[in-house]
């Protein structure tokens, strides 16, 4: 049978106000002896609060929704696990749930959270979504709670946002591979409509103009983002001599290109060099030697979960560029330098 507030205060001789005041460590002038007794009985008890009519006396719940674009993405999984991990630290239930990458499913989880009376949102924005940037902004706009993008932004200053500096990292990796003496880069991108590919070219762009080498548009390939994508869509450029590197838009991609390497007899890096984005810690696990641009997870998600915590608090809105790091492994090499 589930213990009220009126068992507890028909033990303790007092009133359920009373009970409630001692249960909610409100100010009283209740005894220090009387409310040892009330919470020493209601442990015996077992009791167990109403969190729902808590939630709606303070108009709180202590919840907050996160929406990601696609959960099987390592990144996305992986940044997701670090955000609860920090809102738990400071009191919050998170509610997680999966776009697959389209933006009528974004709407939709947004406004089941809003219903479900969560405090604030996270979201990692679909692909889909920035094909209408000006419908998605006015949809952002009217989300009545506060939120925070995450790693992919939104060109807003009155928007939250945390996200990693895409320019940045690809100004490093490709001016690494240009000083090893390549000059075709085939430069794989997920989405042109993403802000952060479209930084990524920029980034390229800014590198190729420093070393006065031309930089061909044609060069530049919408491929995806997943294992499978690399592996379908890479033989052109596995197979194309002239091509002697090969950005790929994240770790996922890069390991599908490895895959399909081996299976065409190209050597990484000796026949082609290859690097990745993201630096996810499955390449680590089994030892693979992709050079990567490193998005730490766990400093993405302390920042979106510090910005959030100062937004429920009133404060304005913030935007928070981190710094991307290259790491250097053996899969890319300098020209006419053969790797052993």
């Amino acid at each position: 049978m589930k213990v009220r507030m009126k068992d507890i205060a028909k033990l303790a001789n007092v009133s359920e106000a009373t009970v409630s005041l001692v249960l909610n460590d409100k100010p009283s002038r209740i005894s220090e002896s009387k409310k040892v007794e009330i919470k020493k009985i209601a442990a015996e008890l077992n009791y167990i609060p109403n969190i729902a009519a808590q939630s709606l006396a303070k108009r709180k719940t202590n919840t907050i929704g996160i929406v990601i674009p696609d959960i099987e993405n390592p990144f996305f999984a992986k940044l997701s696990k670090e955000i609860e991990k920090q809102l738990r630290e400071i009191g919050y239930l998170t509610i997680l749930t999966n776009s697959n990458d389209g933006f009528e499913n974004e709407k939709a989880l947004i406004s089941t959270l809003l219903n479900r009376g969560v405090d604030g949102l996270i979201l990692a924005l679909s692909n889909q979504a920035f094909h209408d940037t000006n419908e998605l902004q006015q949809f952002l706009l009217n989300i009545p709670i506060p939120f925070v993008l995450v790693d992919r932004p939104l060109h807003n200053k009155t928007i939250s946002q945390v996200y990693f500096d895409s320019f940045n990292g690809a100004y490093l990796l490709t001016k690494e591979l240009l000083e090893r003496g390549h000059q075709r880069i085939v430069c794989m991108i997920g989405d042109n409509h993403v802000p952060n590919a479209q930084s990524k070219i920029a980034g390229m762009q800014k590198a190729f103009a420093e070393y006065n080498v031309s930089f061909a548009k044609h060069d530049i390939v919408e491929i995806g983002y997943t294992f499978e994508d690399g592996y379908h869509k890479s033989d052109a450029y596995l197979l194309n001599k002239e091509m002697t590197a090969i950005s790929a838009t994240n770790d996922m991609v890069a390991l599908g290109i490895m895959k399909r390497a081996k299976e065409l007899a190209i050597n990484i890096p000796n026949d082609k060099s290859l690097i990745g984005y993201d630096k996810l810690a499955i390449i680590e696990m089994v030892d693979i030697e992709l050079s990567s641009v490193n998005q730490d997870t766990k400093k993405l998600a302390i920042n979106t979960t510090c910005l959030l915590e100062k937004l429920l608090q009133n404060n304005h809105p913030e935007q928070i560029i981190l710094n991307p790091e290259l790491v250097l492994k053996k899969s890319i090499r300098a020209i006419g330098k053969t790797e052993v």
